[in-house]
């Protein structure tokens, strides 16, 4: 067997692999400025000229690193930056985040480190999980996203003290649907659910189908009463749009820090409540 001879240059590597690479690669500095940027994050990602992006901020390239565009330099730079976690922590740090309905970045970020230990810099390695976070019937989120947004929107609340606010969403007597009108009618009532429930959340909640009739809202900087007002609208929207078909709208709602001092419990509370009112509304007795 003939001996392999590899005759590029290390340099010539890392050229051919940013070129080539399927997800997306990026090496910051310490003060979170692009100094490698691969075709994928260029073209894909940012939509802008490699040239452009190098020596730029995060923050200033990417819109949504910020939590708010009025604010100035690093301060518009999101809680929930991979980046910026993995320079505080010196540690791995994930992350996602909806750039465009069609883009939604898994980030991985790592340290990079000198042969002593210090840190000068962060690698991201990202990929585009559109396509496996979307739940095809209804093309909202589906429990993939829902569960990583759980974990990362509870532990942002967590360190930084917002409050937080979960909604368990759950049809009444949805079966009926199928039964008398056939499955795949009741597929199109779904997917007029799911659109109707996502004009009625803000941008910043997550709308997630959690199972067949079973949904979910995580509603970030919102407190309970915000949160129940939400729930109130909902309802309404059912009320209105699909009492034709005989179906209503069970939901339980739970908040942080007002319900729970961990936001880790908001799930269980929230379905708690879910199960209550459905049992409610079939036993009159049941408070």
């Amino acid at each position: 067997m003939m001996p392999i001879t590899w005759k590029l240059e290390p340099a010539h590597i890392l050229e051919l692999l940013l070129e080539s690479a399927p997800v997306g690669i990026t090496v910051l500095t310490t003060d979170l400025k692009y100094v490698v940027v691969s075709r994928t994050v260029a073209e894909e990602f940012v939509q802008l000229p490699e040239k452009e992006i190098l020596g730029r901020y995060c923050y200033d390239v990417i819109g949504t690193y910020r939590d708010d565009p009025d604010k100035e330099g690093p301060d518009r730079i999101c809680d929930g930056c991979p980046a910026l976690r993995c320079l505080s922590t010196g540690g791995k740090a994930t992350g996602m985040r909806q750039i465009r309905p069609d883009l939604i970045i898994r980030d991985i970020a790592v340290p990079v480190r000198e042969e002593g230990g210090e840190v000068v810099g962060v690698m991201e390695c990202l990929e585009n999980v559109a396509d496996k976070v979307t739940d095809p019937l209804t093309k909202i989120r589906n429990y993939r996203y829902y569960d990583e947004m759980k974990i990362q929107e509870s532990s942002r609340a967590k360190r930084y003290g917002n409050s937080l606010s979960l909604l368990a969403l759950d049809l009444n007597h949805f079966k009926r649907v199928n039964d008398r009108f056939g499955h795949p009618q009741g597929d199109r009532v779904l997917r007029e659910v799911a659109m109707s429930f996502d004009e009625t959340v803000r941008d910043s909640d997550h709308l997630c189908r959690v199972g067949g009739d079973e949904f979910a809202v995580l509603a970030p900087h919102t407190g309970l009463r915000e949160a129940e007002a939400l729930a109130d609208r909902l309802t309404e929207v059912m009320a209105d749009r699909f009492k034709a078909y005989g179906i209503s709208l069970a939901v339980g709602v739970a908040s942080y820090p007002e319900d729970t001092d961990d936001p880790t419990n908001l799930r269980e509370l929230a379905d708690r409540r879910l199960y209550r009112a459905k049992d409610a509304r079939r036993n009159p007795r049941i408070r």
